[in-house]
């Protein structure tokens, strides 16, 4: 028996050595040296912890980073020095999420929301407003309503819930849309089941709801349109020139699906998936979606070539690769994925922007490194590019190249404005080690938030 193990173990490193060398036979272009020195804008929270948000309003990039107290640091570019300085949003009060507005990229409209779940009742507060030049919410006005148990799940028994008694509880909610005086917002609701065992409290999973807020007269009033009812997480809504598409994570993380209805249809069609090869891991959740005239472009962590090893309590590796799909209005369905970060043995979260034809994609990662690599070890910024909506793309390239010396590059974004990719990424060192090899102490000191910049390849 000692023998026969001995055996599976030198076979599974010789497995693992084979699929390594295959992962990283692809040559990855050198570092590009066309970007503008890079200029510190912020810091953030703690090691990667606490970046930023990028938007584009009108011909402005608007750099948001939360708080702890909900509010965000606002910093806007001075076009003449190519220099960031912080300004001041104003007019939004406590309580909303400050960093996550949805913008109407043709006008100054904004709003941000807040919802929540208490007294078996889901509490939604909406601020719709204007924004300024000077990021000061102008013309804002509060709406708030109620809506219970039963508009939302039906008749359901006694012991159903929407909170655990005496304490709040929150659905999941994400970008939305405004499209004039159309206002659409994307939950993930789970409702509970409470029984009581003598003292003890047993709280249980519930019906779940996912589902549109949607106000057609600029947020006067709204109506509840009802999606799908499995358990679902991480909503998001987008619009392309004819039709509107929900998208959510679903199935232990593995399922991105989408519904969508046309624009002048009141009607969602049924929910399907656009992968089942999704990343399952929460510290890599994550997907990125971007709606140009009559196409939607779409990209996340995929894990179909994810490997596994010889430990039973945490048997895959975590090498997940950024793919990439997209679909045209005309379209019968989404084009087929391509996996943009081929050469590569981890990649993380991905950041992407979108302008006429013109995609860029940046993401951090490494091309090789031992077991239980993570996202807040050494890595590096990379990017490809694509003139021609997501049909080719570009080589591989290489933003940074400080891994070797043992510098973490994360957390990028990107934002493609006139023709100019403009990147913000952190950067900064560990002081501490790991306490073990699968534990690795975050609370970093502030690392600096860079800001780059290069004309779009030709």
């Amino acid at each position: 028996m000692k023998y026969i193990i001995q055996l599976v173990f030198i076979s599974y490193i010789l497995i693992s050595a084979t699929v390594l060398s295959i992962s990283c036979s692809r040559q990855v272009d050198q570092t590009d040296n066309r970007w503008s020195p890079p200029i510190t804008i912020t810091g953030t929270k703690g090691g990667l912890m606490g970046g930023i948000s990028v938007y584009k309003w009108r011909d402005t990039i608007i750099v948001l980073q939360g708080l702890d107290d909900g509010t965000a640091k606002c910093f806007l570019m001075n076009r003449s020095s190519n220099s960031w300085s912080e300004a001041h949003l104003t007019g939004v009060p406590k309580g909303y999420l400050w960093a996550y507005p949805t913008i109407e990229q043709t006008s100054n409209r904004v709003y941000f929301e807040q919802g929540y779940m208490e007294n078996d009742q889901l509490i939604m507060n909406v601020l719709v407003g204007r924004m300024s030049e000077s990021v000061i919410i102008r013309d804002a006005m509060e709406k708030k309503w109620l809506i219970d148990k039963k508009t939302l799940f039906g008749e359901t028994g006694s012991n159903m819930r929407l909170n655990e008694p005496g304490r709040r509880n929150w659905p999941s909610s994400g970008i939305g849309v405004i499209n004039g005086s159309d206002i659409f917002i994307p939950y993930c609701l789970n409702g509970l089941v409470v029984t009581y065992r003598g003292k003890s409290m047993i709280v249980q999973d519930g019906p779940k709801n996912n589902c549109v807020f949607h106000s057609d007269d600029s947020g006067m009033t709204w109506k509840l349109e009802r999606i799908s009812d499995f358990e679902a997480w991480l909503p998001s809504l987008f619009k392309t020139k004819d039709y509107y598409y929900y998208l959510a994570v679903k199935d232990h993380q593995q399922d991105l699906w989408y519904a969508r209805k046309a624009v002048n249809d009141g009607s969602w069609d049924t929910p399907n998936a656009v992968t089942k090869t999704f990343c399952n891991s929460a510290l890599n959740w994550k997907y990125v979606a971007v709606a140009a005239d009559d196409i939607i472009h779409l990209c996340w962590l995929d894990r179909r070539h994810e490997k596994t090893r010889l430990n039973l309590e945490f048997p895959n590796r975590g090498n997940y690769e950024v793919a990439y799909c997209h679909r045209r209005d005309s379209d019968s369905d989404w084009s087929k994925d391509v996996i943009l970060s081929k050469g590569m043995l981890y990649s993380y979260a991905p950041s992407m922007s979108v302008e006429g034809e013109k995609i860029v994609v940046a993401w951090a990662g490494i091309q090789t490194s031992p077991d239980w690599h993570n996202k807040y070890a050494t890595n590096d910024i990379y990017y490809v590019t694509s003139k021609d909506s997501g049909k080719t793309w570009s080589k591989l390239l290489k933003l940074t190249d400080g891994a070797k010396d043992g510098i973490t590059f994360g957390e990028p974004e990107v934002m493609l404005l006139n023709g100019v990719i403009h990147l913000f990424y952190i950067q900064g060192k560990r002081e501490s080690q790991e306490l073990s090899p699968r534990l690795t102490k975050l609370n970093q000191p502030p690392w600096p938030i860079y800001y780059t910049q290069r004309p779009f390849p030709d």
